[in-house]
């Protein structure tokens, strides 16, 4: 079992010039607390030669960016009700596009495109417009198989993401989960908005709590296939496994830090599971703690200098946080009689986590300090095991509140919670990939 080999898609050109274009105006600012959205409008995506299927493709292409623009929380779609009669007849250059009519439909940037068709070939010409100024922002040209289209159109949301606001979006990142859909656990992965999902292992046994590497290359993983859990890394690229960690005793899973190139693991060799570290190859084993409490679920920080990890040295499960070398040890949570799962966010300013409130679980955040408190999920049913995006604004979880438990994704405050993906089975343990990467067939 692999991966259908994914065509390495060329941007040909970087910038589509009209004339000589010096466009630097940065729209976005990310940190603003009173951020307005920006209204675009997505034209029909034009058949400059030889499109078969062009009403299909453009769907394809306008749903994909419609959905990815929408959902980075910058933009107000233009309802294509609104565009006139003779929208879809305009050509894709400053010179051929009627900028007062786009104006007049309420859209400040506007998406102009075509495609050209070669067998089962096709070509993307993509460019943005300021409408108001009647300027060219941003143009790419894209190629690739028919099938490439949804990753040809999350890489030109991410470029127009970058050119209006100096910041990559998530759009071409995926999500590494566990599912039941055939009768055991099993790794998946997804493209971050739920689609191409792929079964990673099928080793009919239990598989949990993936982790991914810094590059995104390699996924690690706890599984049973042995009996009892041990520690696997499998290579996405030469879609190799091998054991990492052959001990005595249970291994629950680990975290890949990317500064380190360290993973710290939760492992019972002396029948008692404490928090150690070691290198990607499994040498180098280091005791972090050593305490008559269970400690598990180790979350690194960005920095590589500190450890968040679940323990129930204070007679019930809460957050702590150590040291790379297991010292300066604190206590992180107070409140609940539950808390575990944690996640430290991208820019190490705070930790995600579960907690138990009223009998069912839910995802709060608190700074790394200890401070500010918050709970993001309100929902009925259960809401745990927290990842956040590689950009720090979103995060990922599972949820049982329709009734099988589902990945969802939201907005870092807790607002704009959202499914994707959705296999047969029960779906947990969300990991949210640190880049895009081309997996091998």
């Amino acid at each position: 079992m692999g991966f259908r080999k994914l065509l390495i898609i060329t941007a040909i050109f970087s910038f589509l010039f009209l004339g000589t274009n010096l466009w630097s105006k940065v729209y976005i600012d990310i940190n603003s607390p009173s951020l307005r959205k920006f209204p675009i409008a997505i034209s029909e995506f034009k058949n400059m030669g030889n499109v078969k299927e062009q009403e299909k493709l453009d769907k394809i292409l306008r749903g994909t960016l419609s959905s990815d623009l929408e959902f980075s929380g910058f933009f107000a779609l233009i309802d294509p009700k609104n565009f006139s009669q003779s929208a879809a007849e305009e050509g894709i250059t400053g010179q051929e596009i009627n900028f007062r009519k786009w104006a007049l439909t309420g859209a400040e940037l506007l998406i102009k495109g075509g495609l050209t068709q070669k067998g089962d070939s096709i070509a993307v010409e993509a460019r943005l417009f300021d409408t108001a100024q009647g300027q060219f922002i941003t143009g790419k040209r894209y190629s690739g198989k028919i099938d490439d289209l949804r990753k040809m159109a999350h890489k030109f949301a991410n470029e127009i993401l970058l050119k209006l606001s100096g910041t990559e979006g998530v759009f071409e990142t995926k999500i590494a989960f566990v599912s039941n859909e055939g009768g055991n656990k099993e790794i998946y992965v997804m493209d971050y908005d739920g689609y191409n999902i792929r079964k990673l292992t099928s080793n009919k046994s239990i598989n949990l709590a993936p982790n991914w590497s810094p590059d995104g290359k390699k996924l690690i993983y706890a599984s049973f296939k042995s009996k009892y859990p041990k520690l696997y890394l499998l290579d996405l690229f030469l879609y190799k496994e091998s054991n990492l960690l052959n001990r005595k005793g249970l291994t629950l899973g680990g975290s890949w830090c990317k500064v380190n190139n360290k993973i710290a693991v939760s492992l019972s060799t002396d029948g008692n599971s404490e928090i150690y570290s070691m290198k990607p190859d499994g040498s180098n084993l280091k005791r972090l703690t050593d305490n008559f409490a269970i400690d598990v679920s180790p979350s690194w920080s960005p920095d590589g200098k500190w450890l968040a990890f679940t323990s129930s040295r204070s007679g019930t499960p809460q957050i702590y946080v150590m040291d790379s070398e297991g010292k300066n040890l604190r206590r992180l949570s107070f409140e609940g009689n539950y808390n575990a799962s944690p996640s430290w966010s991208p820019k190490g300013d705070k930790i995600a986590f579960t907690s138990q409130q009223n009998g069912l679980f839910d995802i709060f955040v608190i700074n790394a300090d200890g401070s500010e408190l918050r709970r993001l999920t309100y929902n009925s049913g259960n809401n745990e095991s927290p990842s956040w995006s590689p950009d720090g604004r979103f995060i990922a979880f599972s949820s049982n509140r329709n009734g099988r438990s589902k990945i969802f994704i939201m907005n870092a405050d807790g607002s704009n919670q959202k499914l994707v993906g959705s296999t047969k089975g029960d779906e947990t343990n969300p990991s949210w990939a640190p880049v895009l990467e081309n997996f091998k067939t």
